[in-house]
């Protein structure tokens, strides 16, 4: 077959998948720098020239061999991103794996692609649903794409796999996308990771909500100055001016800290939890002053919700609760993406209107090697298991430092510990400081100190006009919105192969649907024992969602 007719079949093949690629090819002329040769068992193979030097991209006696060797001595699912092109005889032994969910080809130098496009037939390769391009893509072009197209609940774990002789030639360029890589992947793998954690449990709670949902009617007014209690040691020490401040100002109590608070006879303005764990129970065993409002995440337990009818729902960034507040009934936002409570809680406060909130017992720490305040969390359970073999101390140095990467503080107030969880919420919640209206006081200083940036003042939320903390009315009854909800999952298509393709198919509220989708999808691929791809995983994630919805309202 002459190199017209190649290049022609792979044309047509490249614009029926990647159009705007096709064409930018035609207005290329073809690389100076390689040449194609036949290996000893007749594939053909390119060479780049440098010089005097020949550089072959596979191997000289058989690529095809080579290439199943590759493959075997790499055995990864999920998403691959493979960093180099050549003759994709890499490439080609995974493209019938059934657990592989996509498979996107980064390489520099459109001329040389151009190349092996007019002298090698790759139209097969293609055509392959699962096979996607980039082309002298810069690092900002490859998150973006992934952030479109890598749908990590669904499509599995990522994988970057390079073609050796390519990567060693393009070294810095490839180095510089695969840094990109890493970083994005960095930043993706703790939200799956709690999504898989949790993703079940966050819809199956917001399911049975939903009834309750529908009949609060609490408002929480403005306020100007808030306390906020978390369930570190330093509340302890702190209790003397906790209580000298409690009378001027709006106390918001984490469930952690209630116990404490309840044991000491302070009465807190509300309660925030935001835990969708059904250990949050242990917070309240002390008891519950259900004459004050009791602030909730849409996803919390929906035990939890029937312990008072003074519920107020807020909705967090879970998928499902967006969807609920999108198209059903609206519940005011709080921030919950700090990963705690304390900061939640600064969130409601700012919300609220508070122009100072003051911290105590948020510690981000133990100090002194103590985990909790007295009373709270942990404490009643070490203190049953206590026996002479086995102290209450000793439970809690265990909790400390069962975290093989505890850190040690020295500062003057003497030695604290703190691990890297506990670093990244103070972190965050320094970030999202400079977009509060409200200043925060950290109270005590036992704790790990938070460095407040300089705040960005909002000059329109910084008016005298703050709305009350409240839903808005519903659209229609919760059992028919749920209907209509299932009857929606049941009408998407059938997921494909290539799961980038199928999403780019659906229409935005099809995508809203498949969006509410993803957190279950980690779970129940967390839970799959062997491996299978993503459009299986999506398949399944939909009939156990309109399963556990018809079994409910039924």
């Amino acid at each position: 077959m002459s190199n017209n007719l190649f290049y022609n079949k792979n044309m047509l093949s490249l614009s029926s998948r990647n159009n705007q690629l096709a064409i930018k090819l035609g207005n290329i002329e073809e690389s100076k720098i390689v040449s194609f040769r036949k290996s000893k068992k007749g594939p053909i193979i390119p060479v780049l020239k440098f010089g005097t030097q020949e550089r072959p991209l596979h191997s000289t006696i058989d690529p095809e061999r080579e290439g199943l060797r590759y493959y075997s001595n790499s055995k990864v699912s999920g998403y691959l991103v493979f960093l180099g092109l050549g003759a994709a005889y890499h490439i080609i032994p995974f493209l019938d794996q059934s657990d592989i969910s996509e498979i996107l080809v980064i390489d520099k130098d459109i001329a040389l692609f151009k190349s092996i496009l007019t002298n090698l037939d790759l139209s097969q390769f293609i055509l392959n649903k699962k096979v996607k391009f980039l082309i002298d893509p810069d690092y900002i072009t490859v998150k973006e794409y992934l952030l479109s197209n890598y749908l990590p609940a669904v499509s599995g774990n990522l994988h970057i796999l390079n073609l050796r002789s390519r990567f060693s030639i393009e070294e810095a360029y490839f180095t510089t996308i695969l840094t990109s890589i890493e970083d994005l992947l960095e930043s993706l793998s703790a939200d799956f990771s709690v999504q898989s954690h949790f993703g079940k449990r966050w819809f199956i709670n917001t399911l049975y909500n939903l009834k309750k949902a529908q009949s609060v009617k609490n408002v929480i007014p403005p306020i100007k100055k808030a306390i906020i209690t978390g369930a570190g040691p330093s509340l302890e020490f702190q209790l003397p001016s906790l209580k000298k401040h409690r009378e001027t100002c709006f106390l918001i109590a984490t469930d952690t800290s209630l116990p404490f608070l309840i044991k000491n006879n302070i009465k807190p303005d509300l309660v925030i939890s935001i835990d969708c764990q059904h250990i949050t129970f242990h917070h309240f065993f002390a008891g519950f002053p259900t004459d004050i409002p009791l602030v909730l995440d849409l996803a919390s337990p929906a035990w939890l919700t029937r312990q008072s009818d003074n519920i107020v729902f807020f909705t967090s960034g879970h998928p499902f609760s967006q969807f609920v507040n999108k198209n059903w009934r609206s519940f005011p936002h709080i921030d919950t993406s700090g990963g705690n409570v304390s900061h939640a809680a600064i969130s409601l406060a700012d919300k609220l209107g508070a122009k100072e909130i003051l911290l105590y017992g948020v510690d981000f720490s133990y100090p002194h090697g103590k985990s909790y305040a007295r009373g709270t969390y942990l404490y009643p359970y070490f203190m049953s298991t206590s026996n002479r073999f086995t102290t209450s101390e000793s439970s809690f140095v265990s909790f400390i430092f069962y975290n093989k990467k505890t850190l040690t503080n020295h500062t003057e107030y003497g030695i604290s510990y703190t691990t890297t969880p506990m670093i990244s919420y103070k972190e965050r919640l320094e970030t999202a400081s400079i977009n509060l209206n409200a200043a925060i006081i950290q109270k005590g200083k036992t704790g790990v100190p938070i460095q407040l940036p300089k705040r960005k003042i909002n000059p329109i939320k910084r008016s005298n006009i703050t709305p009350f903390f409240s839903a808005g009315s519903y659209s229609k009854n919760w059992t028919d919105f749920l209907i209509e909800y299932s009857k929606n999952l049941k009408m998407l298509p059938d997921p494909e192969i290539s799961l980038s393709e199928y999403y780019s198919k659906l229409d935005s509220s099809q995508k809203d649907l498949c969006t509410t989708l993803f957190p279950t999808a980690a779970a129940l691929r967390r839970s799959v024992k062997t491996k299978v791809n993503g459009s299986m995983i999506l398949k399944n994630t939909i009939d156990w969602t309109i399963k556990l919805i018809d079994d409910y309202i039924s």
